[in-house]
């Protein structure tokens, strides 16, 4: 026989259960939650290392040789731009005359000319196969025997290597200049580089704002 004492005492213990149950069941949400919040921010971290490594990466400019498409360390307002560069870019296509590439200064003219491996932007004027020179009466540079309408560069001075023989571009190598002309060490200088040195196609400022674009 159950005595009013005793029902009370079960009403309090199914209470004090259905009370521990609730903040066991509030701890397991928190773990779930913090659980996945770092899931989350591991395959964040994990996922912008492997498309910095292999897909897109930004670069900031130094100098001027591409002065004005990309500003460097020219004045005013210049030191400023960064770019992406589609690293799996030539992994899907070949190289185009005319793009901006970034690579590794590997072959030992050019380690000297930017003093070390580091990475340079420039221009392909010459592809495989291509021969390159200049100047023809209007002082334009001659690839395969027409010159080129270059509406990109800048010139504010005079250039000590406007002219220079023809160069036929090895098989695996690019000729490379810088938009600035007559402030760029480039492929008239310092030679072709090695596609094989090319670390991706750059097609867009994204810094500062006010020169947002692809190029």
């Amino acid at each position: 026989m159950t005595t009013p004492g005793d029902g009370g005492q079960a009403s309090v213990d199914t209470a004090d259960d259905t009370a521990f149950d609730a903040v066991r069941a509030k701890a397991r949400r928190r773990r779930r939650a913090r659980n996945e919040w770092l899931i989350l921010l591991a395959l964040t971290i994990i996922g912008t290392f492997l498309i910095r490594t292999f897909v897109v990466q930004s670069y900031r400019i130094p100098s001027g040789s591409m002065e004005r498409t990309l500003h460097g360390g020219c004045d005013p307002d210049c030191g400023s731009d960064r770019i992406l560069v589609n690293k799996l870019a030539y992994k899907l296509h070949g190289i185009h005359r005319g793009d901006i590439v970034v690579f590794k200064a590997v072959d030992p003219s050019w380690e000297e000319a930017v003093g070390g491996s580091e990475d340079i932007v420039k221009r392909v004027i010459g592809l495989p196969g291509d021969t390159v020179q200049c100047c023809d009466a209007q002082g334009r540079v001659i690839r395969n025997g027409k010159p080129l309408n270059e509406k990109y560069l800048f010139t504010n001075g005079p250039d000590p290597k406007k002219q220079f023989a023809p160069v036929v571009v090895p098989r695996g190598q690019l000729f490379v200049m810088g938009d600035h002309r007559n402030d760029s060490s480039d492929s008239r200088y310092n030679g072709t580089i090695p596609e094989s040195s090319v670390v991706g196609h750059a097609f867009m400022r994204i810094w500062p704002f006010s020169r947002i674009g692809l190029f």
